[in-house]
């Protein structure tokens, strides 16, 4: 059985091939034969053999009305997963519509796939035995792969479906669960960045907090929201053993181990000395990153390789290799204002708040990650 690292790795070999090849294919049949296939392959069936992956299949509706799939995968041939193709780059939205009329045709299809060879898109019947959901549980992009754009979560969730382990008496149950899960994601994820009337209210009451004027509420929104950030900013701080709290006075250190897990990937300059407010200055970075990846296990886990290496007049960020990961570099004025200059290409107006370039960070850094691999 295949571990889930060797298919995360087995992921990212396909998803680059996806990337070299897909400006070479013209047409769906193209796209069956370069991208298709070989997924399939990759989650484990062999598409050379008939009995387990069929082309063209047919559900009969009626005797008048037959619906087909461009391919179904069998267990003792009945079709279990449908998957509906189309060609490199074809919106697909507009295309469930076959799948669906498949998928609600052939009783043992338990999960269907609509695919252009680089999205794909994966439903069941949630809500219905035998009607397919109209959104999906599930979508893989192949391009975001490449570039390591991808939560665990999802791999995990196609994981799932390879032959070994997917499961058609469970896959609904299971998808059920993702799709509450997204919900649940997405609706912190707002209230995160924007506290509600009806949330803050729920958390005054709650806490037992009553008879609250309606005026007060705004007041009240403002502390849930800094109340959000300290909890999301103390879990990540802990995660990354940072400390969270900044000196308070910029004063010069020399070699010495710092109170903080940095890593200093190579000896500075001979003369360079390292200032306690540079190294505040890092880790606002390194929190700042986190931040931006919420929501994203993969970027998140890659800040524990931003190091730094500190020159006269900046201390120069980076991930992984300083030449090719390059990502800020930090000033500190004679007045100990700290300023951050973003090393994409772009503006290089150094700024004081990195909230003034979230974007542009998160952007570069996603980036970096994709150059790596």
């Amino acid at each position: 059985m295949t571990t889930i690292e060797d298919f995360r790795t087995s992921l990212v070999s396909y998803a680059e091939r996806v990337q070299r090849v897909r400006e070479h294919i013209k047409n769906e049949e193209a796209t069956k034969v370069a991208l298709i296939l070989p997924f399939i392959a990759l989650l484990g069936y062999d598409d050379r053999d008939p009995t387990e992956v069929a082309a063209e299949h047919a559900a009969d509706f009626s005797d008048k009305y037959k619906n087909r799939v461009d391919y179904a995968i069998l267990k003792e041939m009945n079709p279990i997963i449908a998957i509906e193709c189309k060609s490199i780059g074809n919106g697909k939205k507009d295309d469930r519509g076959q799948l669906k009329s498949y998928f609600n045709a052939s009783k043992t299809v338990k999960l269907g796939i609509l695919t252009d060879g680089i999205v794909y898109e994966f439903f069941v019947d949630s809500e219905e035995p035998n009607m397919m959901d109209d959104d999906p549980f599930l979508i893989i992009d192949f391009e975001k792969i490449s570039k390591a754009q991808v939560s665990d979560t999802a791999i995990e969730g196609l994981h799932a479906l390879t032959k070994a382990k997917f499961d058609p008496d469970t896959i609904a149950e299971n998808a059920r669960r993702s799709l509450t899960h997204r919900a649940f994601f997405d609706y912190l994820s707002k209230q995160f960045a924007e506290p509600s009337i009806d949330f803050t209210r729920f958390l005054l009451k709650e806490n037992d907090i009553k008879h609250i004027r309606t005026h007060a509420i705004e007041g009240y929104r403002a502390i849930t929201k800094a109340a959000f950030n300290d909890v999301f900013t103390s879990n990540v701080l802990k995660k990354l053993d940072i400390s969270p709290s900044l000196p308070k006075q910029p004063t010069r250190i020399e070699n010495t181990p710092l109170s903080t897990p940095i890593e200093v990937p190579s000896p500075s300059p001979a003369g360079i000395v390292t200032s306690e407010a540079e190294i505040a200055a890092f880790e606002s970075v390194r929190r700042h990153l986190a931040f931006l990846s919420a929501g994203n296990p993969l970027t998140f886990d890659a800040i524990s390789d931003v190091k730094f290496r500190d020159y006269q007049g900046k201390m120069v960020v980076f991930y992984r290799q300083e030449r090719k990961g390059r990502l800020i570099d930090i000033i500190e004025a004679r007045d100990g204002t700290i300023r951050f200059i973003i090393v994409d290409g772009g503006d290089s107006t150094p700024v004081i708040e990195l909230t003034q370039s979230g974007e542009r960070l998160r952007a570069l850094f996603e980036k970096r990650i994709g150059e790596f691999g």
